[in-house]
């Protein structure tokens, strides 16, 4: 019951908000899997060789820019920038999404996701952010929002970065085609937990409750403890599905990039 309330209240703050590098190898040997509480990390950055993080049917990732939703709030259009990328490219890692690294420019990647989804669902524009998206509390952030997708950069409209991003199902959008994408060893939102497990057999997995996001994983390298990808999860249960895929906070110790 409390797990469920804090879940609802994270919901509403996310929702209110929008109305306005670390590659790890899988080279270890065992797995654990324990419960506990704290503070949680992310990231990815793995592969195992098996996928190529591709999906089924016609899609290329691409949307007509008649189906997108204009940005929210007062934030302008944002022009798109070269050519679609693939849905099957987009993989999220610790430190990327497929071509599209932490550090880079905000104006670079905005676009190249314009050129593949069409304009945001949502953007914040630039604002002064309270640590709700994993950014320093004070930092100056723009938060984009493509269905459960969210970009966040980092620094003022003339100069501005990629640091982190948060997929999530509790933002909406579950037909939008950014619930394709899967992170480099292919865990897509709404796989279960006995899916995140099999996936991820080599790395570490803990359960923890965090006082914001609720129940959550945390996917940490095996050899060295570092935090690699996280987000929530509806119990810890293998049946439970998985509900969001987080790189690093921005401000965290474990982040990549920028």
């Amino acid at each position: 019951m409390a797990i469920a309330t804090v879940l609802a209240a994270v919901s509403v703050i996310a929702f209110g908000l929008f109305s306005s590098n670390t590659i790890a190898t899988a080279t270890d040997e065992t797995t654990s899997t324990t419960a506990a509480t704290g503070d949680p990390g992310a990231g990815d950055g793995t592969t195992d060789g098996t996928t190529d993080g591709s999906t089924d049917g016609a899609t290329d990732g691409t949307t007509d820019a008649t189906e997108a939703t204009l940005p929210g709030g007062d934030a302008p259009p944002i022009g798109a920038v070269g050519d679609p990328i693939p849905i099957g490219e987009l993989t999220m890692s610790s430190d990327d999404i497929g071509p599209l690294d932490f550090g880079d420019a905000g104006n670079e990647v905005l676009g190249r996701l314009v050129s593949t989804f069409g304009q945001p669902t949502d953007d914040t524009g630039f604002i002064v952010g309270n640590g709700s998206f994993g950014e320093c509390p004070g930092d100056s952030i723009r938060v984009v929002r493509w269905g459960p997708l969210n970009i966040i950069t980092r620094g003022e409209a003339a100069n501005h970065v990629f640091v982190s991003y948060r997929m999530d199902l509790r933002y909406g959008g579950i037909t939008s085609p950014t619930t394709d994408m899967m992170t480099v060893s292919g865990l897509r939102v709404g796989d279960t937990v006995g899916q995140l497990e099999a996936t991820y057999g080599d790395f570490n997995i803990e359960f923890i409750v965090d006082q914001d996001v609720g129940m959550t994983f945390e996917l940490r390298a095996s050899a060295t403890g570092n935090l690699l990808l996280w987000g929530p999860v509806d119990s810890n249960a293998a049946d439970a599905l998985v509900t969001g895929i987080y790189s690093p906070d921005a401000c965290s110790p474990d982040a990549g990039g920028a």
